[in-house]
């Protein structure tokens, strides 16, 4: 497990003061750490060249810059050709003095406009690019400078490409929270990138630096694990910068931490608070994998029974099912809610079992997959057909208009017996659950999640953006549900404490807030590949997790376990990407 953080500068400056070192020092061990990373690819396998092998150096006008022009100073000397590329003047002292410095060792500096027209002609020599536009520092858009560059080098063929600290396009979010913006405005903030052009947030928003390697300077930063940045980094690699990584992480809680017991600065309790790590990055090694070890005294009882609720769309509970097993549930079962009958013998085989209601020596229960939405025209039907009789409790007359207009509402479907006695066993089942799928789009999940806090919710951005609506939080479109998912995590684990969140995406998102503690914890798991984007996978997911739950696993231990195996599992699989299905997936969770 690796911590990430907001935000690094506060990180630089502490570890400057903790440590002795100057800019020159820390900004020389960031051009070193990029040198390294490019010199495999210095030169070509066949040593075939033109003229002589290039590297192309992308140089912003602030400290990001700075470091490119330092590494332009180291890689002349290996005979190579290096032009930089200044996408904007060096503004800030040290970008000044480095490209003085560069200039002196013999770099060719080129005009941004003139950057299409080299490429074409270096194009046969050009070994290596290197982003070192904006870092750390970047938030908002690109201006049309920086985009146009950014593109011309985007596609350039043959070419290593390295980002300096983030892949310039890949800033930070700019919804902070209030304790963040205030933070970085103390003295531990640092002169950055951001800082050259103030009206680049009226830009076009442009795609970012397509890096092969991303090479991030002290530690791992948040705005790198985004689903956007996902295609952008590449591999992400963390340089040291004079001291090692743990002292580098750790200096702020020394030079931020408050002067005396007696009084404490309030300016710098916020600068340490914006100083600690932010989330976690999970690691295949941090799975606590259900292994029976040597419990050889046990029967199929002593692993746990899950059961799965199944609806209009069976087969996604047969799915989460089958996980279950593969995941180490003793026994699962899968349990019949939407009122209509439902053929198990096409979906299923010999390993579910199926049963009218919750059996009762089951352990955990999985509802969602498949379920059925409100608008869903499978449940309305279920609805009509079946709850707005002259009988039920509502004393709708099937015959009526009135019971027609109900069944076209999703109002009416409160009144679905399958779906109400769903909902009340739930929610009085001491058992922990996991909710998936269609189930947030029904309007009575906001009184379950009131009542249950065992509970582990699986949602995509979609879903999540309708689980938020239907919980009063907001009406968010996906895509605002995707770029500012960190913050609406944090907001949905302060408002329901004690329930676990595992927001899918490109990056999974795995956070609750514990009874006891300040702030939400976040662990992010980026293992998880594009094979995964296929009908099911979330079903798969779904069934892990409860089995996890089914053998007494906590929530939060569950949902991390859970996910770090089904996101190995997919890299795991040795078809083509496009070819891995559920079953597929199901057969690589070892």
């Amino acid at each position: 497990m690796q911590k990430i953080f907001y935000d690094t500068r506060i990180l630089d400056q502490a570890a400057r003061d903790a440590y002795g070192l100057t800019e020159d020092i820390m900004m020389e061990n960031a051009a070193a750490a990029l040198e390294r990373q490019g010199s495999d690819h210095f030169f070509s396998p066949d040593n075939k060249y033109i003229n002589r092998p290039c590297v192309l150096i992308l140089a912003g006008g602030g400290n990001n810059g700075a470091d490119g022009y330092a590494l332009a100073r180291r890689i002349v000397q290996h005979k190579i050709d290096v032009a930089v590329c200044q996408v904007y003047e060096p503004k800030s002292a040290m970008c000044v003095l480095q490209a003085n410095r560069a200039k002196k060792a013999g770099a060719i500096f080129i005009s941004p406009y003139d950057l299409d027209e080299w490429i074409e002609r270096a194009s046969f020599d050009l070994r290596v690019v290197y982003d070192c536009i904006f870092g750390s520092g970047f938030h908002g858009t690109l201006d049309a400078l920086a985009a146009a560059v950014i593109a011309s080098a985007n596609k350039i063929d043959g070419a290593y490409k390295i980002a300096c600290d983030i892949p310039t396009g890949c800033g930070i979010d700019e919804n902070r929270t209030q304790g963040q913006e205030a933070a970085a405005s103390t003295d531990c903030r640092l002169a950055n990138d951001s800082d050259i052009n103030s009206n680049r947030s009226q830009a076009k928003e442009a795609a970012a630096f397509l890096a092969d390697t991303t090479v991030t300077m002290g530690a791992l930063k948040l705005a790198l694990y985004s689903d956007a940045a996902k295609d952008a980094c590449g591999k992400i690699i963390v340089a040291d910068l004079g001291v090692s990584r743990s002292n580098f992480e750790n200096a702020a809680s020394t030079v931020c931490a408050p002067a005396n017991d007696s009084g404490i600065d309030s300016n710098r309790s916020q600068a340490q608070n914006a100083a600690a790590p932010c989330a976690n990055l999970l690691e295949p090694t941090d799975a606590r994998l259900p292994l029976r070890g040597k419990k050889q005294n046990s029967n199929k009882g002593s692993y746990g029974h899950t059961a799965i609720y199944a609806g209009t769309k069976p087969g996604a509970a047969v799915i989460a099912g089958h996980a279950a097993l593969k995941f180490g549930s003793g026994l699962a079962s899968l349990v019949p809610i939407a009122e209509q009958k439902i053929n198990f013998e096409n979906v299923t085989d010999f390993e579910l079992m199926v049963s009218d209601a919750v059996p009762q020596n089951a352990t955990a229960l999985v509802v969602g997959p498949g379920l059925g939405r409100p608008d869903d025209s499978q449940t309305k039907e279920a609805a009509a057909s079946t709850v707005c009789s002259p009988t039920n409790a509502f004393g709708i007359d099937n015959n009526s208009m009135q019971a027609q207009k109900a069944a076209d509402n999703n109002s009416s479907l409160a009144c679905n017996p399958g779906i109400v006695s769903a909902f009340s066993t739930l929610k009085n089942s001491a058992m922990p659950l996991v909710l998936d799928a269609d189930i947030f789009y029904w309007p009575q999940i906001k009184n379950l999640l009131a009542a249950k806090k065992n509970v582990v919710l699986t949602p995509h951005p979609k879903e999540f953006a309708a689980l938020l609506k239907n919980l009063g939080m907001g009406d968010y479109t996906v895509a605002q549900v995707v770029a500012r998912r960190f913050e609406l995590v944090q907001e949905f684990c302060r408002a329901y404490p004690d329930r676990v969140l595992v927001l899918k995406g490109a990056n999974v998102l795995i956070a609750s807030k514990l009874q006891g503690e300040q702030e939400p914890r976040v662990y992010i798991n980026a293992l998880g590949t594009s094979a995964l984007a296929k009908g099911g996978s979330g079903d798969v997911l779904a069934g892990m997790i409860g089995a996890l739950l089914a053998q007494g696993y906590l929530p939060l231990e569950a949902a991390v376990t859970a996910s770090i195996a089904h996101a190995s599992a997919s890299r795991a699989f040795d078809g083509k990407d496009y070819a891995l299905t559920p079953f597929g997936l199901m057969k690589k969770i070892t």
